[in-house]
């Protein structure tokens, strides 16, 4: 029970901490008056953004941590005292409900594993590749052979997208836990910050905050994006946020004076969804046995 507690509670608040950080740090730099309920999802994209620059070199491959640490706390440090930052109870409420769907089927069994609609070899591949980016970057240097050696080198030295991982790898540092474990919590916190960014959207249309939460919570769960889930889709779903994401970040953005650091979350989250999309193509030209 105290795993499950650990991956399932600790690591989505130590990560959302972090990301909440950096999502401050983004409205600093940038002057956008982001909806507060917005600012972990968006925070999470610099997380992102600053694991995948970090894991590129063997020499700087350990600095993801530390990094993504530092500039949570110049978020925050910036940001005293947070006045303004209004709590929306419904916009959390809608997240932690669409936590805890994506959450019953493992939580329920009462043991920190993975969904067992199917098996492949996508998981392993995935972890192994956080595993390697976390100490070495991309340098497969030093390595016998093996499958482990072969996974990572018909994958990493072909510059397949990696962005999705490092986060994995540094929420899993954050708690002390091997990233195999809070690999399902991980893939329903993108869900969870996917239903912010839908929950902001749907404010363009709905004004009552409790049927804009509704609709926050039912767009989150579409049959596809849960089998993906299931399936251990982890790109899909870290696509699916990118995408709801940068939709999301595009009203503060027109509404607020041009400068060129108003740019900097849309930016940021413009370059996510290219990846995803070259990891979409990547995926296309290889054998490959992802759902239609």
């Amino acid at each position: 029970m105290t795993s499950v507690l650990v991956c399932w509670l600790l690591f989505p608040l130590a990560l959302t901490a972090v990301s909440m950080g950096c999502g401050l740090l983004l409205q600093q730099l940038s002057r956008l008056a982001l909806p507060a309920i917005l600012l972990p999802a968006a925070g999470f994209a610099l997380v992102l953004v600053t694991g995948h620059i970090a894991t590129a070199a063997d020499a700087t491959a350990e600095f993801a941590v530390p990094a993504a640490l530092a500039l949570a706390a110049a978020g925050y440090a910036m940001s005293v005292p947070l006045r303004g930052l209004r709590i929306d109870p419904w916009g959390i409420g809608a997240a932690v409900a669409v936590y805890g769907v994506f959450a019953a089927p493992v939580v329920l069994s009462g043991e920190a594993t993975f969904a067992g609609y199917i098996r492949l070899d996508d998981t392993a591949t995935w972890l192994a590749m956080t595993d390697r980016l976390m100490e070495h970057g991309r340098d497969l240097s030093g390595l016998a052979p093996s499958s482990y050696e072969a996974t990572l080198d018909v994958n990493l030295s072909t510059g397949y997208p990696v962005g999705s991982f490092p986060p994995l790898g540094i929420g899993a540092k954050l708690v002390g836990q091997d990233p195999a474990w809070v690999f399902q919590p991980y893939m329903a916190l993108l869900a969870a910050y996917m239903a912010t960014a839908l929950y902001v959207l749907a404010g363009r249309a709905i004004d009552s905050r409790a049927w804009r939460a509704l609709a926050a919570v039912v767009g989150s769960q579409s049959a596809l994006l849960f089998a993906y889930y299931l399936w251990g889709g982890v790109k899909e779903l870290a696509a699916a946020w990118a995408i709801a994401l940068l939709a999301a970040l595009v009203g503060p953005l027109l509404r607020e004076p041009f400068t060129p650091l108003s740019v900097l979350p849309l930016a940021a989250r413009a370059r996510l969804c290219s990846r995803s999309s070259a990891s979409a193509a990547s995926c296309g030209l290889r054998r490959c046995s992802c759902p239609p």
